[in-house]
């Protein structure tokens, strides 16, 4: 599989680079950004045998890719005259501090306009930032969800209290971006996070739906304000669909998604194997894959809350054709990693979203499981991120 190139050359876009902690490689080709990916996964799996020459699948779309954006609000300080609040990314290395976000080309070209309005609505009703040192003011974080196939946006704004005028918000909001659903959150606690205690729905109707478009079929898929769903649709479009064609290579059987989230792989493979099983520990997740499943009909998939590490050895008595793990950072679960080893399905679909872990991973798998295919996917163009997606066979 070939890299999918937008371009030969890439400039820097946007003036806040070198600044922003975001696209620290804008300043290189796509292709060399696709030759840094790959090269560090390399880097990272050194040492294991037999590896096949990665394939590399770049991203359909290197700009205004990102479906979701959260932004934070802060005062400014020094104090200058007419100025007292920010609303942006965090600079790099800086991580009290906020960049006042004048533009920022990883989501739709509306952003920077909402983020503008926003920044007005606060200063014009006299609605302080949230000052984590004094842990004092109300608003904290505004986040963006966008379906990239369908015209539905999300926005969430994430205070403290919930305490704001709320009419003249959505006005700021709807003056600028066109979105069709708006929330208020509150988070009270301490920790720096977008995700909110509770939700309410200002406008539309609390959600948005997505759809993702294979060669053989489409699904859609309900996103609520904290669910989680790849962040790149297209690039998800592509990656989802090169499980599909590895599960369509298999003979109809069970295939089990572990740390499924939201449901994303499992029901893109849904109609592709005999039945789908997902686990995942995040309860609104769970809730999102099944209402996900049934509206789109999808009778052959089921989903547990459950820590996979626990629930892993009784689904493995189940003799999955292949079992998908998409794990967290940290990767695979001790636990996990000695129930795949002691009962040893026949293929696992390894999707990784960092290197180290994967190289950790596969060493421990060695013994059982070789690696048949190695793919280099760029979800997060412009970022030194990148997903790998192995297929690993049992030896």
């Amino acid at each position: 599989m070939s890299a999918t190139l937008s371009s030969t050359t890439e400039s820097v876009r946007c003036r806040h680079f070198g600044t922003c902690g975001g696209c620290s490689l804008q300043d290189k080709s796509y292709e060399a950004q696709l030759v840094l990916k790959k090269d560090k996964v390399l880097a990272a799996l050194a040492g294991i045998a037999g590896l096949p020459e990665p394939a590399v699948l770049g991203s359909p779309d290197p700009w205004n890719y990102r479906n979701k954006m959260e932004f934070s609000f802060g005062d400014v300080y020094p104090p200058v005259e007419g100025r007292w609040l920010k609303l942006g990314l965090k600079p790099k290395g800086r991580w009290y501090e906020i960049l006042d976000l004048q533009e920022c080309h990883l989501p739709s070209l509306e952003a920077a306009k909402l983020l503008s309005s926003v920044r007005q609505w606060a200063e014009r009703e006299k609605v302080p930032p949230y000052n984590a040192h004094k842990k004092e003011g109300v608003l904290r974080h505004l986040v963006i969800r966008e379906a990239k196939n369908r015209p539905e946006r999300m926005v969430v704004l994430v205070t403290t209290n919930g305490q704001i005028p709320q009419p003249s918000f959505i006005e700021a909001v709807l003056s600028s971006y066109p979105a069709t659903t708006i929330l208020l959150g509150s988070n009270s606690k301490a920790s720096d996070t977008a995700i909110s205690d509770s939700m309410a729905v200002l406008m539309g109707p609390g959600s948005i739906t997505e759809t993702l478009y294979f060669p053989d079929g489409a699904v859609d898929y309900r996103i609520s304000p904290q669910s989680f769903f790849q962040t790149n649709t297209r690039g998800a479009e592509a990656l989802y669909g090169l499980l599909r064609s590895w599960t369509r290579e298999l003979e109809s059987g069970l295939i089990l998604d572990l740390y499924c989230g939201g449901g994303g792989i499992a029901l893109s493979l849904a109609a592709a194997a005999r039945k789908v099983v997902g686990v995942e520990s995040n309860s609104s997740a769970v809730a999102d894959a099944k209402s996900n499943a049934e509206r789109n009909g999808f009778a052959n998939c089921e989903f547990y809350c459950a820590a996979v590490e626990l629930i892993l050895p009784s689904l493995l008595d189940m003799r999955p054709a292949a079992v998908i793990v998409d794990p967290p950072r940290a990767g695979l679960h001790a636990k996990a990693t000695a129930a795949l080893l002691e009962i040893a399905p026949p293929l696992i679909f390894y999707v990784s979203c960092n290197p180290d872990s994967l190289g950790r991973d596969l060493k421990i798998l060695g013994p059982r499981y070789a690696v048949e295919r190695l793919v280099v996917a760029d979800l997060f163009p412009h970022t030194d991120h990148v997903e790998t997606i192995v297929r690993l066979v049992r030896r």
